[in-house]
């Protein structure tokens, strides 16, 4: 019974700290994928990261990063696409208000979409 009651109380631990951890983290991952007007031209490649980088100043970016997609022969593993950016926000608002940033807007519309055949947003987070 005694070792019952230890592993009762071990599970609910773990389970309180695992829904503490959770509340607690509130952050939101944007991660946009990118295939490029002419796929594989590397100078388009640099182009629009060189040009996005200027978005990582923007209030309540905690993280970003931007880089060119990585071969592989694993079936896997999908390389079809150019580029592909993650930017990780301290929560939902903040995705929200960087998505209505109008260096952000302007940035899409002027330097970004003018390259882009396609693209792909996935986000994600603890909300």
């Amino acid at each position: 019974m005694k070792k019952y009651l230890q592993s009762l109380m071990f599970l609910v631990l773990i389970f309180t700290v695992t829904i503490s951890h959770a509340q607690e983290d509130s952050r939101v991952s944007h991660v946009v994928v990118v295939w490029l007007k002419e796929p594989g031209n590397t100078q388009m490649r640099e182009q629009f990261i060189n040009a996005s980088r200027a978005l990582e100043t923007l209030p309540g970016v905690l993280s970003r990063h931007v880089s060119a997609v990585i071969p592989s022969d694993r079936p896997k593993v999908d390389d079809t696409f150019d580029v592909a950016v993650t930017v990780t926000f301290k929560n939902a608002e903040a995705l929200k208000n960087y998505m209505r940033n109008q260096k952000h807007k302007d940035m899409l519309n002027k330097q970004l979409k003018p390259l882009v055949n396609r693209i792909v947003v996935y986000n994600f987070g603890n909300i």
